[in-house]
């Protein structure tokens, strides 16, 4: 007979497996539409619930299995692609194919001199991670695939994580399929397009097939990139013309990119066309194409950027720069969706997509005169305006990384010292992400060792944001302390404890810190304030 304890472990075991079926279930249902790479960010959340890693892995091997690369990996929210690719006899490849089981590595074997692992896992080690887990699957019957799983606190695969991992395996095989389908598919679009378009690239470019192109990175996950992720999810899949603002440098070609590989339109032309860099007597032209014999110099037809992009989309950067004659042939187009090429009485329609971008105030623009009140309401349906990097401090380490990558080469890669990376984290960035990524490659070419120990950054003469350097002209002890901790609070957006908050960054306790505050009288409004 059955006691009432033995009763309540059934139960327990029942409901406990009940529980695993539903989550194993909800992530299925999230990763089953998922046919490009960029729709694993929003899967992130989900898949450490259910798996509880640090850091996620994907390699994927070639058809004839004879070497293997990273296809993405996870690490604190960040997507990061490599191009590096391993050889498929070396020993965690094949170890992981001969298993068929989940395998435990432990850091003696990934940190070993000469080991054949491949170097995201070892610097994973590096990082702190304790342990890796790995388990070979075959995507489509196809290519081979490895997840690898790595944990800052497992010492020991337990069971449940196998069956974890062995279940979440049918629908990674699945949704990995439709990626690579899908990217294989884009990637022949592109190279057919690119292929048909004119010699005239040095303006505007097609979206081609590079890394960067298929998979638009936009790297961090501050409160400002987050809520710009979940802006672009919302409109990608509408037609809605985007209007995107900031500073030069913040990055608006990458989230045009981004819009359009999630857009439906994806498998169709990005065109590229930036309006400050072209003779205003030669735009029209560059967008609208021109007829053979219309002006002097036109000895043949010409497609302009509209055509090209016709069921894609067009990127026109830097709208704000678009002389006003041809604002109001912009506007007829994007009104009427059909135009006629100079010197042609054709109509030609189209089927594009708008997103512009612009490091200008259009509205200032448009009081002064210099831009359409018409046009700049048209453009604007959907405004998204790019942070400047002094507003994401706490992304400068994720886009450190990423540059590091981006620019060592075949050579090692290299590492920022602790001290530098705080000092380029308080800078304030006037070319925002362009400027650091000069930086860091620069940096890279300077150093020699392993470990970057000295970087040159450019003066903040210019800066008056709430980043500024606090001014120590003579003044007592209470005022200099005073304003240093304000200029400190500000460049932590008032954030007071925590990884990147005022305390850590000064040194003491955030209560020592709030009593300080309460001294000096120091409050919310004077934060906000600026000097």
């Amino acid at each position: 007979m059955t006691s009432a304890t033995d009763a309540q472990a059934i139960y327990e075991r029942l409901r406990k497996r009940e529980s695993e079926q539903l989550l194993q279930l909800a992530l299925s249902q999230k990763m089953a539409p998922i046919c490009a790479i960029a729709g694993f960010d929003a899967l992130q959340p989900d898949l450490q619930n259910f798996l509880g890693q640090d850091s996620l892995f994907i390699f994927v091997a070639d058809k004839k299995e004879s070497c293997y690369s990273l296809l993405l990996q996870f690490k604190k929210g960040v997507q990061i692609c490599y191009s590096n690719l391993w050889s498929c006899k070396e020993r965690f490849f094949q170890d992981c194919i001969n298993s068929g089981e989940p395998v435990q590595h432990s850091p003696e074997e990934l940190s070993k001199a000469g080991s054949s692992y491949p170097s995201p896992l070892v610097e994973s080690i590096r990082n702190g991670n304790k342990t890796i887990v790995s388990m070979a699957f075959r995507i489509h019957g196809q290519y081979w695939a490895i997840l690898s799983l790595g944990y800052k606190k497992l010492a020991h695969i337990d069971s449940q994580l196998v069956y974890r991992i062995k279940s979440i395996i049918p629908q990674l095989n699945i949704t990995l399929g439709n990626i690579l389908i899908n990217e294989q598919s884009m990637h022949f679009t592109e190279v057919k397009n690119h292929i048909s378009q004119s010699a005239s690239h040095s303006l505007s470019t097609v979206s081609g097939n590079t890394n960067n192109t298929l998979r638009p990175q936009i790297i961090g996950n501050s409160v400002h990139i987050t809520s710009l992720k979940s802006q672009l999810a919302t409109v990608a899949g509408s037609e809605m013309t985007l209007l995107i603002q900031g500073e030069s440098g913040t990055g608006k070609e990458i989230v045009a990119q981004n819009v359009h590989h999630l857009s439906a339109r994806s498998q169709h032309p990005l065109i590229k066309i930036n309006c400050a860099a072209i003779a205003p007597t030669l735009i029209e032209s560059e967008l609208f194409g021109h007829e053979k014999g219309s002006f002097s110099g036109a000895v043949k037809r010409k497609i302009g950027k509209f055509e090209q992009a016709n069921h894609g989309t067009l990127f026109l950067d830097e709208i704000g720069d678009l002389p006003l004659t041809l604002q109001a042939k912009l506007l007829r187009v994007l009104q009427e969706k059909e135009f006629e090429r100079v010197g042609g009485n054709k109509i030609i329609s189209i089927d594009v997509r708008i997103i512009c971008a612009t490091h200008k105030d259009l509205q200032a623009e448009v009081r002064a005169g210099r831009f359409r009140s018409d046009l700049y309401y048209r453009i604007s349906a959907f405004p998204i305006t790019l942070p400047a990097l002094r507003e994401r401090q706490e992304d400068i380490p994720l886009l450190v990384h990423h540059f590091l990558e981006k620019h060592a080469g075949k050579a090692p890669l290299k590492q920022m010292g602790k001290k530098i990376l705080e000092r380029l984290r308080l800078h304030s960035w006037p070319g925002n992400i362009r400027e650091l990524e000069h930086v860091v490659a620069r940096a890279i070419l300077l150093s020699e060792g392993p470990t970057i120990k000295n970087i040159t950054l450019s003066a903040d003469t210019g800066f008056t944001g709430a980043s500024k350097t606090p001014d120590f002209s003579l003044q007592t002890l209470a005022d200099f302390e005073k304003k240093y901790i304000l200029w400190v609070l500000r460049s932590c957006n008032g954030r007071i404890s925590g990884t990147n908050g005022a305390a850590t960054i000064l040194g003491i306790p955030a209560t020592t810190l709030q009593s300080k505050m309460k001294k000096l009288g120091i409050s919310k409004k004077f934060i906000s304030q600026k000097d």
